[in-house]
């Protein structure tokens, strides 16, 4: 198996449960924080995706931009749908030797990074903050939550 398909199956064994979570948060709590100091659920959902996005354009030597605008009131749903799309279409395209590629990322994290390495902290970083729309969902009421990933 490639490495864009071993990590494409990674990433999405933790998006699919980050995308269910983002499908409880109703429009009326995107606003919603669990304490004074948290993001907002909207802030948050987007945090997380565009995150993701940003790390593979940079794993695919691009700047990052993102994909909606400020205010944009379309549904968190449709934004996951369309970021996991888009991040799946920028990892489909790297071959196995771009993941070796070394990746100026020194303005972030004070180094340089191959591409798989990038890649891989941008989902260990998606992880940290579906840990937080767990507690976030389950505030809002819900008690049916998904497992922490899809197989």
């Amino acid at each position: 198996m490639s490495k864009n398909a071993h990590f494409i199956d990674h990433f999405l064994s933790h998006r699919e449960v980050t995308k269910e979570l983002i499908s409880k948060i109703d429009s009326d709590h995107y606003s919603y924080k669990p304490t004074p100091t948290s993001m907002e659920a909207e802030k948050l959902v987007n945090h997380i995706l565009e995150s993701m996005y940003s790390f593979a354009r940079f794993a695919n030597k691009q700047q990052p931009e993102k994909l909606f605008g400020e205010g944009d009131t379309s549904d968190l749903v449709k934004r996951a749908d369309i970021y996991t799309e888009e991040t799946v279409k920028l990892i489909s395209s790297l071959s196995d030797e771009d993941f070796e590629q070394m990746i100026d990322v020194s303005q972030i994290f004070g180094k340089e990074v191959s591409a798989g390495q990038l890649l891989t902290i941008a989902v260990e970083h998606e992880i940290h903050h579906k840990g937080n729309l767990f507690v976030y969902v389950r505030e809002m009421g819900h008690t049916e939550l998904p497992l922490y990933i899809k197989s």
